[in-house]
């Protein structure tokens, strides 16, 4: 045997007596992930272990090493059981009155993937030669008629039709505990909504370009914060021509709960061109939303034009 086969042949006796805290230790890896810059370079790191390790211990912990399916089975029920999971997951999430995010739903992953890796490696330590009930050898009957080879073939196929018996049973049971899953969603008690900060363009309805004079005009605006809790906001707002400007200077407001903050907002008349588009925008400041990771922003428009230009002398 050469230096490099010892290792090799090291590492992969390792990897066939505890594979399962393997895939483990792989799995709680991905709290580290997070701190890849955002994009593909993490995506392509954690889908991966995100597709492959929860499903991936199910199978160890419900099937033996004989009857465990092998090759791309073994990679699709992996993917399949592991998208389950993470509905489970949600959905656990969700009967617990727990805002569902990328953090919690993992949170609930490792815990599931640390059961079922307990399970598959207490599974391979009895089917370990000289361990647990696998060390009585069983009396098998022959046919003596039957070859070696003919005999190692007809074993095959026994091995073969209990695995696909496996599976049958562990879709069906994937498929119940979906149902059952989705069906107790519906009947429990949905958590209490935590609200709404909404703004909208108040007075008549604007279904079109609003005319603004040479005196100007007042567009009526309202932000309406249904949360609990007082929360500061920044207000700005500007028109899109060519180049953008400022409208009106950026204003810092406070909110309290389920209250109605009514605003004016004076357009005055058009320089230098006849259409623009008014865009108000309210961002919360400084809190960041921990689940998109930055300041909630809401936005409302509307176009304006001067009634007294024509078409043809637009800029």
């Amino acid at each position: 045997m050469t230096r490099t086969q010892k290792p090799m042949r090291t590492v992969k006796s390792s990897w066939l007596t505890s594979w399962p805290w393997w895939v483990l230790a792989v799995f709680a890896s991905l709290a580290a992930v997070r701190w890849l810059p955002e994009g593909y370079a993490r995506a392509a790191v954690a889908a991966p272990i995100l597709l492959m390790a929860p499903g991936s211990l199910t199978l160890g912990a419900v099937f033996s090493a004989l009857s465990r399916p092998r090759g791309a089975a073994f990679v699709c029920y992996a993917a399949l059981l592991s998208a389950i999971w993470t509905v489970f997951a949600s959905l656990a999430l969700y009967a617990l009155g727990m805002r569902i995010t990328a953090d919690s739903t993992y949170v609930c992953l490792l815990a599931v993937s640390a059961a079922l890796a307990t399970v598959a490696q207490a599974r391979l330590l009895f089917e370990r030669p000289g361990r647990g009930r696998r060390a009585v050898p069983k009396p098998e009957t022959v046919d003596p008629d039957l070859s070696e080879a003919e005999a190692g073939s007809a074993k095959t196929r026994e091995v073969a039709r209990g695995s696909a018996y496996y599976g049958v049973a562990a879709v069906v049971t994937g498929a119940a505990l979906l149902t059952g899953g989705l069906y107790a969603y519906e009947r429990l008690p949905h958590p209490a909504p935590t609200g709404y900060t909404w703004i909208a363009w108040s007075g008549p309805r604007i279904s079109g370009p609003v005319a603004i004079g040479s005196a100007g005009a007042d567009l009526r605006f309202q932000i309406m914060h249904h949360q609990a809790g007082t929360t500061t906001f920044r207000l700005s707002a500007m028109w899109l021509g060519s180049p953008p400007r400022t409208l009106a200077k950026p204003l810092t407001v406070r909110i309290g709960p389920d209250k109605t903050f009514q605003g004016t907002l004076f357009v005055p008349p058009l320089p230098d061109g006849c259409t623009y588009r008014i865009v108000v925008a309210l961002a919360t400041a400084p809190q960041i939303d921990p689940l998109i990771k930055h300041s909630q922003t809401w936005s409302i428009n509307a176009n304006v034009y001067d009634p007294a230009k024509s078409s043809k002398t637009c800029k």
